[in-house]
């Protein structure tokens, strides 16, 4: 899951939340005034992210990745040796997905699972030099795609444009708790 996309569990938090507010809120009779698509957060917010992602996508495909494998080599970049449970919850995926994707990056010998030595059932996912080589071929496209999409907007823009979508994101999150 991209940043702007929401995960099934950020989902059902908002429709919870978005109903409990309805219900709080409700004037029968009345219906709450709807901005059009244009102006409404969830569809613009759809929007962005499948465009970014859409020609993100390709350039993985062509280089026999997902999203989620990308998200998963520029999180260990960061962050070498989290567990499964962690990766899962900083790339916004689930585990059974995760997993599944961690056995095609270890096969293709992107990523190592180690064992705990105290907790067996435990293991730290660790970057392999071929998983490095693979993040630094990408890259820089990735870095493009990302110049292309903040095109026209300056810095300042740019970092009130990710703190606002880190509230946004806090505030669903709170909804979840």
């Amino acid at each position: 899951m991209e940043p702007g996309a929401a995960s099934d569990a950020t989902t059902s938090a908002l429709a919870v939340g978005a109903k409990a507010t309805l219900g709080q809120n409700a004037n029968p009779g009345r219906a709450a005034a709807y901005p059009g698509h244009a102006a409404f957060l969830p569809y613009v917010l759809n929007r962005a992210t499948s465009a970014l992602n859409a020609d993100f996508q390709l350039v993985l495909r062509e280089h026999g990745m997902t999203l989620l494998h990308w998200r998963v080599l520029a999180f260990l970049r960061d962050a070498d040796g989290l567990g499964v449970s962690a990766l899962a919850n900083i790339t916004g995926s689930d585990q059974a997905t995760l997993s599944r994707a961690l056995t095609v990056m270890e096969k293709a010998g992107y990523i190592a699972r180690h064992p705990d030595p105290i907790d067996q059932r435990v293991a730290a996912i660790r970057l392999c030099p071929a998983g490095r080589k693979q993040f630094a071929r990408v890259l820089p496209i990735a870095l493009q795609l990302h110049q292309c999409a903040v095109a026209g907007l300056s810095q300042q823009e740019q970092d009130t444009l990710i703190g606002l979508l880190n509230r946004i994101r806090a505030n669903v999150l709170t909804r979840e708790g």
